[in-house]
């Protein structure tokens, strides 16, 4: 009886190292007959972060966390994570420490760096440590929100403060003035409204008398390609040939001319001057016209013949045969 009694106590406490020994396998994640690899993260601090705690990718889990130790420089925690070895990471990974409920408990997500880009990870030397950032716990959150809280008291007692009935009298008054300004700037603008419209009325009337020198343009242009799709250009190409071999000709004929005016001019001005030398010796009294010009009694003379002359030729009408004698055989 007594043997009995010693090996079911032996059972007992063989049991119980054995429930311990896989209890402890157990709570660190580690599974029997499976394969896993340690991956490792760098954190500027890790929180409230134990051995232990689920490690998670797109909230499954897929280890957990085996150490948590000072890097060698003391200047961030190297986080070591024991983790399934057939997972496949998302592309640039980070993990990210945040609370996993409301009692304490924490968690390492694995996720892509792009799904949180605005996170501070504490980047590590070694590219085989993953970049880390730690979300802060609700203590936290609590304190900050109390630093908020005590922050709009501060605010709301130095507005209490500032807004007294002066002020509310100095705002009301600003309201009205602002309302006077408002109103003025609505005459304002309504007097430019109707010089803008007057501006755009008198810019109807320029675009429409554009459009009718567009319209009269137009019909010019197609009257000058009806004639240069026509015969009328060619036609007008002659005439304007022929006009400038006329002109050609005629210019001719006056630089012809202007060379015989040129000979002629030259001839009268010889002309003339031997004229002037003919009246300078008349009026000097050289030569027989010069001799009559000056001798008064010749000129007498001949009116007296001339006189003569013709009592002469009255006579010889009135009595012809006193000076022709006709016969007839």
């Amino acid at each position: 009886m007594k043997g009995r009694n010693e090996v079911a106590v032996g059972a007992v406490v063989i049991l119980a190292i054995a429930l311990i020994v896989f209890g402890t396998i157990w709570l660190q994640g580690r599974g029997f007959g499976r394969e896993e690899m340690v991956l490792q993260a760098r954190f500027r601090e890790v929180g409230q972060l134990l051995n232990g705690n689920p490690v998670k990718v797109r909230g499954v889990p897929i280890g957990r966390v085996q150490s948590i130790d000072l890097d060698p420089g003391g200047a961030g925690v190297i986080v070591s994570m024991r983790v399934k070895s057939d997972i496949r990471l998302p592309e640039d990974p980070v993990v990210i420490l945040s609370p996993e409920s409301m009692f304490g408990d924490w968690q390492a997500e694995i996720s892509p760096r792009s799904a949180a880009p605005d996170f501070d990870y504490a980047e590590a030397p070694d590219p085989a440590v993953l970049p880390g950032a730690t979300l802060p716990d609700i203590s936290r959150l609590t304190a900050v929100a109390d630093r908020i809280a005590q922050n709009m008291a501060i605010l709301s007692e130095r507005f209490e403060i500032a807004f007294t009935q002066e002020t509310a009298e100095n705002v009301r008054r600003a309201i009205d003035n602002i309302q006077s300004i408002s109103q003025q700037l609505t005459n304002l603008v309504t007097k430019q409204q109707q010089a803008i419209d007057e501006v755009s009325a008198n810019l109807q009337e320029t675009t429409d008398a554009l459009g009718q020198a567009v319209e009269t343009v137009n019909r010019t242009f197609a009257e000058v390609e009806k004639a240069i799709g026509g015969d009328r250009l060619a036609n007008i190409v002659g005439t304007a040939e022929r006009a400038t071999m006329q002109i050609d000709s005629l210019t001719r004929e006056l630089l012809s001319t202007s060379r015989s005016l040129r000979t002629a001019s030259a001839t009268a001005d010889s002309t003339l001057r031997a004229l002037g030398n003919v009246a300078r010796s008349i009026e000097q009294g050289e030569g027989t016209l010069g001799l009559m010009l000056r001798d008064t009694s010749l000129y007498w003379r001949l009116v007296e013949s001339n006189a003569e002359v013709q009592a002469l030729l009255r006579d010889i009408r009135q009595n012809p045969r006193k000076y022709f004698t006709i016969r007839v055989f």
